[in-house]
């Protein structure tokens, strides 16, 4: 029997439970004995552009509980899909929103945006916290895909919701804001097709773009006391209202194709590509890495009075490697359509970085292999012998090894050259 099935059939808390993979007690405890202070730890992180983000994070139990509702609902997602694609029903509004979703990213996001004369973005206003609890039972009851029962469809919904409404922070609400931000892209697709524009959705960021010589007036028009500025237009105005959502006009921005154009952070002008700024400040963190041994990150700093404000701080190894790794992404994405000569180029600072962190200061003695499997040999036979060797090898409660010491095969060792 298929997971959306199984769903579909439940009746109880304790089918809820099985399904999930807890114990009944476990589940109820989580849901009705616990307090909302012990369920999640909250915390605020300051947005880029103005204003605090506040976070919710769920707590060890309710997370893992989450994490695989979230896994749960994306099988019955990619189900659905399947089903509905053998069948030639495929809808189009399926593969509009790219976020949160399995093999979509930012990257094929901003493709479908790549070398148009306009683009237009949108941004929702409290895009999570507008997805209350009623919104979230009433639509795993009503939605022809899910067609769940009353009682089922309310504990998924306390599962998912803390306060009434959908929390950022928690691992089931991307998936849970996809589903019901699939009626929206269902309106907004439609308008997109009728006014000759390409339209998708990385959660609450909304994109339009066309090489229409004019751009639509109903999703965009130019304010009459300044012909830079264009806001909604009453069409996509009304759609998203009548979807339960609402625009932030301080997040509305038209881009032309002769000045850089951007969406979800990337360049779409002529290729994907991370802006150039962007770039360049993170190879100059390398290099002061690599020349003094360390370097320094803008940093928001919270002072007494509340305020943040962006401070030079010295910044981790784990920090400019999430950097890199962000633009090595991005260039991979890329890399067929590059010269091989280019591909060298873009690869260098990450590889040295790489070495720099895994061979030059290595926090432990490195092991290198020649073959890619001599590890799994040396770790079991490490295993082995814990009791003999303590400073080698530590074994806790559970049998998890922690080693005093890094092994590389030897092919690691030399692409990090």
């Amino acid at each position: 029997m298929s997971e959306l099935q199984k769903l579909r059939d439940a009746q109880t808390i304790a089918d809820v439970a099985h399904i999930l993979g807890f114990k009944t007690k476990a589940l109820s405890y989580i849901l009705y004995k616990e307090s909302d202070s012990s369920k999640y730890k909250e915390f605020d992180i300051p947005k880029r552009s103005d204003g605090v983000r506040c976070i919710s994070a769920p707590q060890d139990r309710l997370k893992l509980l989450q994490k695989r509702l979230a896994d749960l609902l994306q099988n019955c997602l990619d189900e659905i899909n399947n089903n509905a694609a053998s069948k030639n029903q495929a809808k189009p509004y399926d593969q509009v929103a790219h976020g949160f979703k399995r093999r979509l990213s930012i990257c094929t996001n901003a493709k479908k945006h790549r070398n148009r004369r306009y683009v237009f973005n949108v941004d929702l206003s409290n895009f999570f916290s507008s997805i209350h609890f009623g919104r979230v039972r009433g639509f795993f009851i009503k939605d022809k895909r899910f067609l769940l029962k009353t009682k089922v469809a309310t504990i998924l919904a306390q599962i998912a919701c803390f306060k009434q409404s959908l929390p950022q922070g928690s691992p089931c609400s991307p998936v849970i804001s996809n589903l019901i931000g699939n009626i929206l892209d269902s309106h907004l697709v439609r308008l997109a097709a009728q006014t000759g524009c390409t339209y998708t959705r990385y959660a609450d960021d909304l994109t339009f773009s066309t090489n229409k010589r004019h751009f639509p007036s109903s999703i965009a028009i130019q304010r009459d006391d300044d012909k830079n500025v264009w806001v909604p237009g009453p069409e996509l105005l009304r759609l998203v209202n009548h979807s339960g959502f609402e625009i932030n006009p301080k997040k509305t921005r038209m881009q032309y194709h002769g000045s850089r154009q951007e969406v979800t952070g990337l360049v779409v002008n002529e290729k994907i590509n991370v802006r150039r700024e962007y770039r360049h400040n993170v190879r100059a963190m390398a290099h002061h890495l690599f020349t003094k041994g360390n370097f320094l990150l803008p940093t928001y700093c919270k002072s007494e009075n509340g305020d943040y404000s962006i401070e030079m701080k010295p910044g981790t190894l784990n920090q400019l490697h999430g950097r890199l790794g962000f633009i090595d992404s991005i260039d991979r994405y890329n890399l067929e359509k590059l010269p091989k000569v280019e591909k060298k180029q873009k690869e260098t600072i990450y590889r040295r970085f790489l070495f720099y962190k895994e061979l030059y200061i290595a926090p432990k003695p490195v092991l290198i292999c020649e073959g890619w499997t001599d590890y799994v040999y040396i770790e079991n036979a490490l295993r082995q012998l814990a009791s003999s060797y303590p400073s080698l090898v530590l074994l806790d409660r559970s049998g998890k090894a922690t080693f005093a010491i890094n092994v590389l095969s030897l092919v690691q060792a030399i692409l990090l050259k």
